[in-house]
């Protein structure tokens, strides 16, 4: 019997369009602080051991980590957060529901915990939201079976209660399965509504 449901949050409750709008901004703010661009950034970038995303985008969040920029990184995001619709409309919904039921919720996600925070605050989320656990917990990302043994111990979680919910193959779904964590696999938001309660 399920009862925690862990959430993704790129893609799976966040539309991750608004990064696509920060890219420019954060590049441009990289160069104006640090003077860095193009060829120059990609090899700066890649002495960090970051990798390009799938969009061949850098993710500026760690790149301005690694740069020493986060205060600006953050204060771009925010800034962005805070006229950018960017929740999936069945999140709300679904935690709802969710919490009705007693359910545990629980944000496992790659990103940093302070970027997860601005999007639970901006959302007001954080009341039914009972976890948050991240790369910065785990010291690596969700394609590491690592991650999920460190998410176990700290929630002190029995895997075959909880059910992972992610847009990602790799990250969401074999990964965790490994730690015999049962998984849910969304292609679109409305996905979320499909799961079983």
């Amino acid at each position: 019997m399920i009862k925690t449901y862990l959430f993704d949050l790129d893609d799976t409750l966040i539309d991750t369009k608004i990064y696509a709008k920060l890219y420019p901004q954060i590049l441009f703010m990289i160069k104006s602080k640090k003077g860095l661009v193009g060829i120059e950034l990609d090899a700066k970038a890649a002495s960090f051991g970051l990798k390009k995303n799938k969009f061949g985008r850098w993710d500026t969040g760690d790149l301005c980590k690694e740069l020493g920029l986060l205060e600006e990184y953050y204060a771009e995001l925010e800034r962005l957060i805070e006229i950018e619709p960017v929740l999936h409309d069945t999140v709300e919904r679904t935690f709802s529901k969710l919490k009705k039921k007693g359910m545990k919720i629980g944000i496992v996600s790659n990103s940093m915990h302070i970027t997860i925070q601005a999007y639970l605050t901006k959302y007001k989320l954080t009341k039914s939201v009972d976890f948050v656990f991240s790369s910065d917990d785990a010291g690596c990302r969700k394609d590491n079976v690592i991650f999920w043994k460190k998410l176990i111990e700290k929630q002190k979680l029995k895997p075959e209660e909880c059910l992972m919910i992610g847009d990602d193959e790799l990250e969401d779904i074999q990964s965790p399965q490994k730690c015999r964590f049962k998984t849910f696999l969304i292609k679109e938001p409305q996905d979320l509504e499909r799961i079983p309660l």
